[in-house]
C-alpha cells in the first residue's frame, strides 16, 4: 500500500512526514528560523536554563531549535514513531505518547502548573483542538452534536495550557493561514466530506485567540498575534501533489483516490510552477505569543 493511500500514513508510518513536508520561508527565514528568532528574543542565546514543554512534537524539527534552552525538555505526540523519532534524537527528554489534551491534563495532575518556562506547539495546535468539534476516521467525519459545549472544552483546555507557564513564561504557537489560496483549496476539499464548524478552517486558531484574549482580559498574561506571508517551496510537481495528498488531505480515501480532486490539486499547483520545474505555492503563518504575568492556576476553571 503506497502511503498516498494510507489514511494518516503520515503521522502512522515511518519516514512519511519528513519526506513529505515542503520548507516553508517567511521573509526569507524558513520556518524553524522563525522559531529561533522567538526564542532569542525572549531568552536570548540558549543557556540550558529552562523547563520546556512541546506539544504535537512530530519529528522533532522545532524540538531541535528547543533543547539548547532547556534544563528539563518534555515532548509529546500522539504518534508512536514519531515520538520515537524525537527519543532517539533526544536522550534526555521525557516523551509521552499521548494526544496533547491528554498530557496536558496528566502534567497539572501531577502538580506542574506554574513550572514551565516556555511552552512550545508549532504547527500541531489545530488536531487537539479540531478533536472537540469532529471526530475523523478513514470512513468519514462526524461532527459534534453540540458546538457551543465544544467550544466552552476547546477554551478550557487552551487556558489550562495557560496554567502550565510559570511567571514570565510563554506559550508558542505556529499556526497555517487559512485564507491562503493553498489553504482555501485544501477548505474547499475537504467541505466535500464536511463543513468546518462556524466560521470556517481557521475556527481552531480562533477559539485559540478568543481563550488568550479570555486570559489576558483576566490579568494572567499578554497576547501577541502577528501573521507573516511566505511561500512553500517543492522542487518539482509531484512533490507538491504529496504534499497535499499525505499531509493536507491525511491520505483521506474519499478525496485522494477522487479524479475531480486530483485534478483541482494538479490545476492548482502548475498556476504556481516555474520554468525550472519548481513549485512555490503562496503560504501564510500566524504566530502567537502568550506571554504570562502571573501563576494563573487559581484563576481558571478546573
Amino acid at each position: 500500500m503506497t502511503d498516498v493511500k494510507q489514511f494518516r500514513s503520515v503521522y502512522e508510518t515511518g519516514g512519511v512526514y519528513d519526506r513529505r513536508l515542503l520548507a516553508h520561508y517567511y521573509n526569507g527565514r524558513d520556518d524553524l528560523d522563525l522559531i529561533s528568532a522567538l526564542l532569542t528574543a525572549h531568552y536570548g542565546q540558549p543557556a540550558g536554563g529552562l523547563n520546556v514543554v512541546e506539544f504535537g512534537c512530530g519529528t522533532g524539527r522545532a524540538t531541535a531549535r528547543l533543547a539548547p534552552y532547556a534544563r528539563h525538555l518534555t515532548v509529546s505526540d500522539s504518534s508512536p514513531i514519531m515520538i520515537d523519532a524525537v527519543g532517539e534524537r533526544n536522550a534526555q527528554a521525557r516523551t509521552i505518547c499521548a494526544n496533547t489534551r491528554d498530557v496536558v491534563a496528566e502534567l497539572l495532575a501531577d502538580g506542574r502548573a506554574g513550572s514551565f518556562d516556555l511552552v512550545g506547539a508549532f504547527w500541531s495546535l489545530s488536531y487537539p483542538l479540531g478533536e472537540y468539534f469532529e471526530t475523523m476516521t478513514a470512513e468519514g467525519i462526524q461532527p459534534a452534536t453540540d458546538v457551543a459545549a465544544a467550544r466552552r472544552h476547546a477554551s478550557t483546555f487552551v487556558r489550562d495550557m495557560t496554567r502550565l507557564l510559570a511567571p514570565g513564561g510563554h506559550l508558542l504557537a505556529l499556526f497555517f493561514d487559512s485564507d491562503t489560496p493553498e489553504q482555501q483549496l485544501v477548505t474547499r476539499l475537504w467541505e466535500r466530506i464536511a463543513s468546518f464548524p462556524e466560521e470556517g478552517r481557521s475556527y481552531t486558531r480562533n477559539v485559540l485567540l478568543a481563550a488568550l484574549r479570555e486570559a489576558e482580559g483576566a490579568g494572567d498574561g499578554t497576547l501577541a498575534h502577528t501573521r507573516r506571508s511566505g511561500t512553500a517551496f517543492a522542487p518539482d510537481i509531484d512533490s507538491a501533489i504529496a504534499w497535499f495528498n499525505v499531509v493536507h488531505l491525511k491520505s483521506f480515501p474519499a478525496l485522494v483516490n477522487d479524479p475531480t480532486v486530483q485534478e483541482e490539486i494538479r490545476s492548482f499547483v502548475r498556476r504556481y510552477e516555474h520554468p525550472s520545474g519548481e513549485v512555490t505555492l503562496p503560504s501564510g503563518v500566524h504566530v502567537i505569543d502568550f506571554h504570562a504575568t502571573r501563576h494563573p492556576a487559581h484563576h481558571l476553571p478546573r
